[in-house]
């Protein structure tokens, strides 16, 4: 072996063509979360009195804030490199900081489940951070990581979902 050669260069790792869809599905929820996340960004910048509640509550609600855009972008980034079990755990992770986000308000309101609320309010409170912790066990385990990726995606495409059904509405009825 002469100074020159590199011993046993590892080559480059591919993308298997089976996990594709998995990627491709991952940069668009982690572009989506990371749009969200950034457009909300400016009211850490602005007038702090935009984030309700003093104490523990109005904390977690500026966590959230600067945290989600940092996540999402984490996401985007290991899902474009191919690390897939890494994007999962980031937005699991944000999906975790999502639910951390609504307690503040639920401690103070309490679960509403009275007219749209009575299916959102268990989705979002218990079945989206359920999801997001076994998308986190999955991921770390390097287990079912299709199965990881559709449970850290659902709760985005829900939102989407939600905000396509509310214009259709505001077309079709007007405000």
């Amino acid at each position: 072996m002469s100074a020159t050669t590199v011993p046993d260069a590892a080559p480059a790792p591919t993308r298997s063509p089976r996990l594709l869809g998995l990627y491709l599905l991952l940069i668009i929820i982690a572009a989506i979360e990371a749009f969200d996340g950034l457009s909300h960004a400016p009211i850490l910048f602005g007038d702090m009195s935009q984030i309700p509640g003093p104490g523990v509550g109005g904390a977690i609600i500026k966590t959230y804030i600067a945290s989600h855009p940092v996540l999402a972008l984490a996401a985007l980034g290991f899902a474009t490199t191919g690390r897939l079990r890494y994007a999962v755990l980031a937005l699991g992770a944000l999906g975790l900081m999502t639910w951390l986000n609504f307690m503040p308000s639920v401690v103070r309101h309490g679960l509403d489940f009275h007219g749209v609320s009575a299916f959102e309010t268990p989705v979002r409170i218990i079945a989206f951070p359920l999801m997001a912790a076994c998308a986190i066990a999955l991921a770390a385990r390097g287990e079912r990581l299709g199965l990881a990726t559709m449970l850290v995606s659902i709760p985005t495409l829900y939102g989407v979902a939600s905000v396509i059904a509310f214009g259709i509405g505001i077309f079709l009825y007007g405000f």
